[in-house]
């Protein structure tokens, strides 16, 4: 029986035995695994401590150096086994003792006390080099028991830094002094389509002060006519592409009161920290766009003069001989039928008279006989004049004229035919009565002169026509009452143009340099 038992035993012991090796096997491979990990650990832990621009010291509580990261050593020209073991102060000051600080005490002395983070400024003269400033972050570290294990030191150059930011300040003002002394509008927009960036010249051109406009959606300067903004950004996002990128576009802008003027734009966009920013570069065109129509209005109106002349030569003598024949006629004549005839040939004879004089006024050069006159003294005779052939419980003049504007060298007689000539076509365009309203002001070149009627007012096709002889839209009108202004401004070197809705109303603006 014992044998046998003893055997038994031994067999289970052996088994034991053997869970037990493989047991431990397995926790030295775990352990094996372990330290491993730790070591790669600590390797990617020293590759960054190793990386960091800054110095950074590991001290205990009695200044000795425990550690110290790459850019420490290199920057006091040493290797880490003559770092380590040392007191910082023998290494920074060269000194017995702990630095001197002014005004303060040693940041590791009140991390120590105060068991906190403690953040100052430092300046120290290394060996044969110029005063550097230091920001000094010191910190404790804490076990988890709560006890401080040691202190870590981080410091920073100010000295990079602060010329770093004397750089981009300069930049910046550079790049600031760009945009404010840009003539054409600059304006940029995030993706959200907010405004981020509106220079002087945007100010000026859309009316806007940055208060009003900067952080406001882009549809604040686009007419409604031209769809949503939104579509365009959301594809050229999704697409990284577009056919009107990098290319100048012809369009319309809206002004903050409301009107819309001609620009040109080109478009471009930039990608910073996976954001895009498109920035727009646009010019008002109002000004060139007017000179255009200046100069074809006035290439177009010399054409037609040439015509005018030929024929207001040709008829006038054929109208002489007419009237004249008529008039004879007429004494010959008895029966009432006859003379009533003879009389409608007289009267229709008398208005193509006047349209030849008329022409003849169109035609001709003006030469102009100037004098130092007020313009508001011209307009006050006008008003004066007109109020006595308009009746007055019907039609009358609300009064808008600046005491600030300047004499002006004009011929007065001439501007005053011009005056009449708008007055007298407000007055018939508001066939139920009502004012017109007359207001000057100064400008840098000289005066601006408004006329403005409460008629039915122009519409937008023939607008472009008024001033060209012989259109009109009144059924006795000889279409060339503006015509003739037109030519007596542009003999003045200024300049008329005229702005509508229909419904409500029309206003004449005639601007007159000072001299």
């Amino acid at each position: 029986m014992c044998p046998t038992g003893g055997t038994g035993m031994e067999k289970q012991s052996v088994d034991d035995l053997r869970k037990e090796v493989k047991r431990l096997k397995q926790h030295l491979e775990e352990k094996t695994r372990e330290i491993e990990s730790l070591k790669w650990s600590r390797l990617f832990l020293e590759s960054i401590f190793d990386g960091i621009s800054d110095e950074i010291l590991i001290l205990d509580d009695d200044y000795t150096i425990l550690n110290a990261n790459k850019t420490f050593l290199e920057n006091y020209g040493l290797e880490k086994d003559r770092a380590v073991g040392k007191k910082c102060y023998e290494i920074k000051q060269h000194s017995g003792g702990p630095c001197a600080w002014e005004n303060t005490t040693c940041p590791l002395d009140e991390a120590r006390n105060t068991a906190k983070r403690v953040k100052m400024t430092h300046e120290h003269t290394p060996d044969g080099e110029n005063a550097k400033k230091f920001l000094i972050d010191m910190f404790p570290i804490v076990l988890e028991n709560g006890r401080i294990s040691c202190f870590a030191e981080i410091a920073r150059e100010l000295t990079d830094y602060k010329a770093l930011a004397r750089r981009l300040q300069a930049s910046e003002k550079r790049f600031r002094a760009i945009l404010d002394t840009a003539t054409n509008a600059i304006l940029s927009i995030d993706e959200s389509h907010r405004i981020i960036l509106f220079n002087k010249a945007a100010q000026r051109i859309f009316g806007y002060s940055p208060l009003e406009i900067l952080g406001k959606d882009l549809g604040i300067l686009i007419p409604e006519r031209y769809g949503d903004h939104h579509v365009f950004v959301k594809r050229f996002l999704e697409r990284r592409e577009s056919e009107i990128m990098g290319k100048t576009l012809s369009l319309a802008a809206l002004h903050k009161e409301g009107w819309e003027f001609p620009v040109e734009l080109s478009l471009s966009h930039i990608e910073l920290d996976g954001r895009t920013t498109f920035t727009a570069i646009i010019r008002d065109v109002s000004e060139r766009r007017h000179l255009e129509k200046k100069l074809l209005q006035s290439e177009r109106l010399a054409a037609v003069g040439q015509a005018v002349a030929h024929v207001a030569h040709e008829i006038k003598n054929p109208l002489m001989i007419i009237g004249g024949f008529t008039s004879q006629l007429k004494k010959s004549l008895t029966g009432e039928k006859d003379l009533h005839k003879l009389n409608m040939i007289l009267d229709e004879v008398g208005r193509l008279e006047r349209l030849v004089a008329g022409l003849g006024d169109f035609t001709k050069t003006y030469r102009l006989t100037k004098k130092m006159a007020n313009v508001n003294d011209i307009l006050r005779d006008v008003m004066k004049i007109m109020a006595e052939v308009y009746p007055p419980n019907r039609y009358g003049f609300r009064e808008e004229l600046s005491d600030q504007i300047q004499e002006i060298h004009c011929d007065p007689d001439k501007l005053k035919q011009v005056f009449i000539n708008i007055v007298s076509n407000g007055f018939q365009a508001m066939n139920e009565g009502g004012k017109i309203a007359v207001s000057t002001e100064s400008i840098p070149e000289g005066v601006e002169i408004r006329i403005s009627d409460e008629g039915v007012g122009i519409p937008e096709e023939d607008l472009h026509h008024i001033f060209e002889p012989f259109y009109t839209t009144r059924e006795r009108g000889s279409g060339l009452g503006l015509p003739i202004s037109y030519k007596i401004v542009e003999a003045h070197e200024g300049d008329i143009s005229a702005v509508s809705r229909p419904g409500k109303g029309t206003t004449f603006i005639i601007r007159l340099p000072a001299c």
